[in-house]
């Protein structure tokens, strides 16, 4: 069982990567528009590489979410099968939602 000593820890490190990770998607614009010619022709892969970027960030502040909302619930460290997750996982995701 998660002591709340650790779960206050795991919180305050959930806060502090959601606002890493806003901040960085907030430095990221993707493209609307590709410009003609040659030039035009480099921006595809870094826009497609943006938007792969963008994606990454919005999953991992989704289960960031989750798992704030499991801490107020007071169902952090217990899975999404229900099986409790053991605090060295946590201790390397602190949004982990399975025990393996």
């Amino acid at each position: 069982m998660l002591t709340k000593e650790f779960i206050e820890k795991m919180r305050e490190r959930l806060l502090a990567d959601q606002a890493r990770l806003q901040e960085e998607l907030a430095g990221i614009v993707p493209h609307t528009e590709l410009g003609e010619g040659e030039d035009g022709a480099g921006e595809l892969p870094l826009d497609e590489a943006n938007q792969d970027i963008i994606a990454l960030i919005k999953a991992d502040l989704e289960k960031i979410a989750v798992a704030l909302q499991k801490i107020s619930a007071g169902t952090y460290g217990i899975g999404d099968d229900g099986q409790e997750i053991p605090a060295d996982r946590l201790e390397v995701n602190p949004y982990a939602d399975k025990a393996i």
